[in-house]
């Protein structure tokens, strides 16, 4: 590979390590956030089953994100750093007010903003934006409504169950994370996956896109978890006390409906975001519990963050092609 496709690849983990301070810290908020588990313990999980998820679940996301939203290939070399750097700008704003937001929303909006502002709108692949739109909303629905009714169904359950055996049943925690950690590798990790399988086939003379290649998911593990080191953390403690207190079988809970409901769509190919669906099963399991119990102006600012990043991103990257083009750039 030439040292211009290493460029691109390493634009690429730029973006993933971006992921690693927003997602990173969302994740380890959710693991921890039950007090059953222990950063050390969880940043383990992480190490151990995002790998897995490209792996057993299979690739198309990766596929979608660099195929079938916009021909990320036919945007040219300016064209693809200009999209990457405009999603991770986006979302390293979001992280410095400390709020989490979508890096899959940030990117599709960056493609679509950059495909746009040269009269390329019929480049865009709008069934593919509307799916991931439709599988962002459903995410969160239906994260939070599995996890509130599971919440309230083991309530029930276990109601006349000591409390002794309701924290063992708990430990259950570990399996739940590793569902959920699994999820995370197999649909908002291969955003990164596809990024590099792009990047890769533009510095080399290869033709077909590997995105099952070692190179593409190597990539994307190692900066994803660089970047849950460096900043996740800082994320993670606004987080994980921010939505709702959690108890250990809540965690449990909203760990198992999020992590599934993530997996499910990745197997379809259809690009979503676990922050999103975590932070919709956080909120399912209090309300499960009272309604009183989700601090609903965090929650507020989470969705205020969400509608705002598709069209920040939209209109960075379509302003600077549009800058681009009047200073004489290649479009």
């Amino acid at each position: 590979m030439t040292a211009l496709g290493w460029v691109l690849v390493g634009t690429a983990c730029l973006y993933n390590i971006a992921a690693g301070f927003n997602d990173g810290g969302n994740l380890l908020a959710s693991l921890t956030a039950g007090r059953v588990l222990t950063p050390g313990l969880a940043l383990l999980l992480l190490a151990v089953g995002v790998p897995l998820g490209p792996l057993l679940l299979g690739t198309a996301v990766a596929r979608t994100v660099g195929t079938r939203i916009v021909d990320l290939q036919a945007q040219g070399v300016g064209g693809y750093i200009a999209i990457v750097l405009v999603a991770v700008a986006v979302v390293l704003l979001s992280w410095r007010w400390r709020l989490p937001t979508s890096m899959t929303l940030a990117l599709v909006g960056a493609m679509v903003g950059w495909t746009v502002a040269a009269g390329g709108g019929g480049q865009v692949h709008w069934g593919s934006v509307e799916l991931v739109g439709a599988g962002m909303v459903a995410s969160v629905l239906v994260a939070a409504l599995a996890a509130g009714l599971g919440f309230q169904a083991l309530h029930r359950l276990l109601g006349t169950v000591s409390h002794r055996r309701v924290l063992a049943l708990a430990r259950a925690q570990v399996v739940a994370g590793l569902v959920q950690a699994v999820a995370y590798g197999a649909n908002d990790l291969e955003k990164t996956i596809g990024l590099v399988g792009v990047a890769e086939v533009m510095g080399s003379s290869r033709g077909g896109i590997a995105f099952n290649g070692a190179l593409p998911i190597g990539a994307a593990v190692l900066s994803f978890l660089t970047g849950t080191v460096v900043g996740g953390r800082r994320l993670a403690r606004r987080v994980g006390s921010g939505v709702v207190r959690v108890r250990p079988l809540q965690g449990m809970v909203e760990q198992f409906a999020a992590g599934s409901v993530v997996a499910a769509l990745a197997l379809g190919g259809i690009p979503v975001s676990t922050t999103q669906a975590i932070d919709g099963a956080l909120v399912g399991v209090g309300v499960g519990e009272r309604a009183s119990a989700v601090r609903w102006g965090m929650v507020r600012g989470m969705l205020g963050s969400w509608l705002i990043t598709p069209p920040l991103a939209f209109a960075l990257a379509l302003g600077l092609r549009l800058a681009s083009l009047h200073l004489g750039g290649r479009p």
